[in-house]
């Protein structure tokens, strides 16, 4: 039986972890675990896109050595923590959400990746990420950004 990857999964208390399964750590046989990856760990600013009063560029301490050049691991995401609520952010998010889950193209695993953000009544972002696999199936995956939600669709 195939399991997948081994998987990291959004808990109750809305945090990731790896979780066990009858004594083994379970498996994810979709993108989930890509998709949290990309998303939810930092990827590395550049001085230009800082936030005003941080200096600290993030990013996993890997990316510094990385087994094909320029790979970085993570989204831009973070930079955006305390903007405004705009269409330019929501913009930006789209834009760092697609640059984040390029890889996924690169490596072949999906033909198409599609970002929309918006800002739902209660004003939190909603960002939607639909990844087309080369076989024509599509995934979906909805984040309640303000709650770092990653919901599968």
């Amino acid at each position: 039986m195939n399991k997948g990857d081994i998987g990291i999964f959004l808990l109750e208390d809305n945090s990731f972890d790896l979780v066990l399964e009858s004594g083994d750590l379970k498996g994810d046989l979709g993108l989930e675990t890509s998709v949290t990856i990309s998303l939810f760990t930092d990827g590395r600013a550049s001085d230009a896109e800082l936030p005003q009063g941080q200096i600290s560029k993030r990013g996993w301490w890997g990316d510094m050595f990385p087994t094909i050049d320029r790979d970085q691991i993570g989204s831009r995401l973070w930079t955006l923590e305390r903007e405004k609520r705009t269409e330019e952010v929501l913009r930006k998010f789209e834009d760092f959400s697609a640059t984040a889950l390029e890889w996924l193209k690169e490596d072949g695993v999906a033909s198409a990746i599609s970002t929309e953000a918006v800002y739902n009544e209660f004003k939190h972002l909603i960002l939607t990420v639909i990844i087309t696999k080369p076989d024509g199936r599509n995934s979906k995956f909805i984040a309640l950004w303000d709650q770092q939600k990653l919901i599968r669709g």
